[in-house]
């Protein structure tokens, strides 16, 4: 007794075949209530013949569901042997497929278990190559889930390797030679995304911002400045108001500042009528 499958003998076979015979009255029922309807056309209804009205209606609804009903009790009786061979059919596949799950379970099963050891293999290769790179580059990082597939030899796999290092130390060089003072962030963000132009854009972009931001810084000191020496002027020119008692009195003083401050200063000095000398 043969226990294999044999595609040829299970090749379904159709031993007789006839569709699309159905003898009835149909047409000529069609044809009768064509003519028939003439008499019940909506302008022969109206107030004074309304029961009659009533009445046809539900004779017209009464024949209409009968021929329906007919036609749904016929439909089903023709369907019938189809519908027998649909379901042998449905189980049959059902059958297969559930033998085929389960072979599919111990041929992933095996094929999980090849990839694992194939990506074991591709990690030696991997640390035999990363060397100095080891602690910013993270196995994973760079590991393309393609490499597992058998169409994928463990020679072009480490051949993939070497040239990816190769062009990723390339890189971090070209980094270096940008001589920025946000390189860790620049190398960082490359061992993220591998992407130079996006890493000189980006380290274009830093500098950009802090040059704006220098200028910003710039101008508001600029500003803060201008209004106090605006304010110095104006308290150097506005006379304090004296006091019913208030002496006179001497401080030797060494004042340092700005020229724009002590010319303020001696303005101040000047308005309020005080006294001062050039001490050498």
């Amino acid at each position: 007794m043969k226990t294999e499958i044999n595609e040829n003998e299970l090749t379904l076979v159709v031993n007789r075949q006839e569709l699309g015979v159905l003898e009835t009255n149909a047409l000529a029922i069609k044809e009768k209530i064509e003519k028939l309807l003439l008499s019940y056309d909506s302008s022969n209804y109206n107030i004074n013949n309304i029961d009659k009205a009533v009445k046809d209606r539900a004779l017209l609804n009464k024949t209409s569901k009968a021929l329906n009903d007919k036609r749904i009790a016929l439909e089903k009786e023709f369907n019938k042997p189809f519908e027998n061979f649909k379901t042998i059919i449905k189980e049959t596949t059902d059958l297969i497929k559930s033998a085929s799950s389960k072979i599919d379970e111990v041929v992933k099963e095996v094929e999980n278990k090849d990839k694992e050891d194939k990506k074991k293999a591709i990690l030696v290769i991997f640390e035999s190559e990363v060397k100095e790179l080891k602690d910013v580059l993270p196995f994973e990082r760079i590991f393309d889930e393609r490499w597992l597939n058998k169409t994928f030899d463990i020679k072009d796999v480490e051949s993939a390797i070497t040239s990816k290092l190769e062009q990723i130390r390339a890189d971090l060089i070209t980094i270096s030679e940008l001589h920025s003072k946000y390189e860790i962030e620049l190398k960082n963000d490359y061992l993220m995304h591998f992407d130079l132009g996006l890493i000189i854009r980006k380290n274009s972009d830093l500098i950009q911002k802090e040059e704006l931001l220098k200028n910003q810084k710039e101008e508001s000191e600029k500003v803060i400045e201008k209004k106090k020496e605006e304010k110095m002027i104006e308290m150097a020119t506005t006379k304090v108001e004296e006091k019913m008692i208030d002496p006179i009195m001497t401080y030797t003083l060494k004042i340092t500042g700005k020229k724009s401050q002590l010319v303020a200063l001696k303005t101040f000095l000047n308005v309020n009528e005080m006294q001062f000398e050039k001490v050498e």
